[in-house]
């Protein structure tokens, strides 16, 4: 790189600086996640003690004391969706995991305090109790109370919700111990199990986790089958389409059950063994594909298209972050398409506009290209696509860049 990953860190944390405090629960959350987890990429690095990362680290300590109280009056809201829960909830976990790390015993009993009004929410909003589902029962869904109470079931049933719930529960877990946490974190974990093993027939263009020869596997942004997963709106579903957001946390949560070694009943380790390192390599051949081998999203129009464009953009910054988790390393035994991640950093880099603000498309001039090869490779997408359609924060757009830089520093750390 023709600047060094320090300097990078150090001008991208300050222009964050600038752009962080917005409105909007959970992408406010998912922003506030990916800092905490930058920063403490660049400690473990260079060091906490190292005085070139005290901005960094005093911007951490503004929004540590500024989002808990952004986050509690949407606690129980209308029109908070259950997967914004998820986003929340993890984000507050680690806040609450670095507090203690410090000795800030009642700011972190704070976060952790969120963190399981956050949970206990996408239970009573989104999860499902009975066995009534079908070909899988349970899940959680992605509905809002007032939706819910309007006719909206438990809305669609898709990967970012069952993740994030998962995700949770094992974080939780983890911070208190055993009971109801490891039972849903073990619940969910047997909710992904039935679909990788399951005959069914599927309304999307194959199974749910689609493997391709490689083999080499992605994850579909939702199950699509008879009778009960067959929702096609909140957000619009197109056949085959996948987000990188979901293939980073189903990453990571593989991980996290081949971590805590104890599968849910009926199913083996060597299923969430499987299932990980063909997902794996489908990120590194599919999402790292193009020939400068920059990270880039899937030409769909599901997350390009003014609807949700804002909500899918930062999905590449998501894959990021958990893809190069200590967690995620360990578990592949090696680090995860380093050349693509160095690649896409520097193509972050060079994306910046006048004041500093990472770019939503990291290296256009390669984008076609890969459109067109993902499309051959994965058979769906629109290969004319040209970029992000409607307006997104600029806070999601650094953040999401900042895990690029996260991803690029974690390479540089010695165990």
């Amino acid at each position: 790189m023709s600047t060094d990953i320090k300097t990078m860190a150090i001008a991208g944390a300050k222009t964050f600086a600038g752009v962080w405090d917005f409105s909007d629960f959970w992408k406010r959350s998912n922003t506030f996640h990916s800092y905490l987890r930058f920063v403490d990429a660049a400690e473990r690095r260079w060091g906490r003690t190292d005085p070139a990362l005290r901005p960094m680290q005093d911007l951490r300590t503004t929004l540590i004391g500024e989002n808990a109280g952004f986050f509690q009056p949407y606690i129980g809201a209308d029109q908070v969706w259950a997967d914004d829960y998820g986003w929340c909830g993890l984000a507050s976990a680690e806040a609450s995991v670095y507090l203690q790390s410090i000795g800030d015993a009642p700011n972190a009993q704070k976060y952790a305090d969120i963190a399981r009004a956050c949970w206990e929410q996408m239970m009573e909003t989104g999860y499902d109790n009975s066995k009534d589902a079908t070909p899988v029962p349970h899940g959680c869904g992605n509905i809002s109370p007032d939706r819910k109470r309007n006719g909206g079931g438990y809305g669609t049933r898709n990967t970012v919700t069952n993740i994030n719930l998962m995700l949770l529960s094992y974080r939780l877990h983890k911070l208190h111990g055993p009971g109801r946490y490891l039972d849903f974190a073990l619940s969910q974990a047997a909710w992904f199990g039935q679909w990788f093993t399951l005959n069914y027939p599927s309304l999307d263009n194959g199974p749910y986790l689609r493997t391709l020869s490689g083999p080499l596997s992605l994850i579909h942004e939702r199950p699509m089958a008879e009778k009960t997963y067959v929702r096609e709106e909140y957000p619009d579903w197109e056949r085959g389409w996948v987000w990188t957001g979901d293939q980073g946390l189903l990453l990571m949560g593989l991980a996290a059950i081949l971590q805590e070694g104890t599968p849910p009943p009926g199913f083996s380790l060597r299923l969430y063994q499987d299932s990980f390192v063909k997902l794996a390599a489908g990120v590194e051949s599919l999402l790292f594909g193009g020939s400068d081998k920059v990270l880039r999203e899937p030409p769909f129009n599901s997350s390009f298209g003014h609807s949700y464009a804002g909500d899918y953009i930062g999905g590449r910054g998501v894959l990021l972050r958990y893809a190069s988790e200590p967690l995620v390393s360990q578990t592949l035994g090696r680090l995860l398409s380093p050349q693509g991640i160095n690649a896409t950093a520097n193509a972050v880099w060079n994306s910046r506009d006048a004041r500093g603000v990472f770019g939503s498309l990291w290296n256009p001039a390669g984008d076609q290209a890969f459109n067109a090869g993902f499309v051959k490779a994965w058979g769906n997408g629109e290969p004319s696509i040209t970029g992000w359609q409607g307006a997104a924060f600029d806070g999601v757009l650094q953040a999401c860049g900042l895990d690029a830089l996260t991803a690029a520093i974690r390479l540089e750390t010695k165990a």
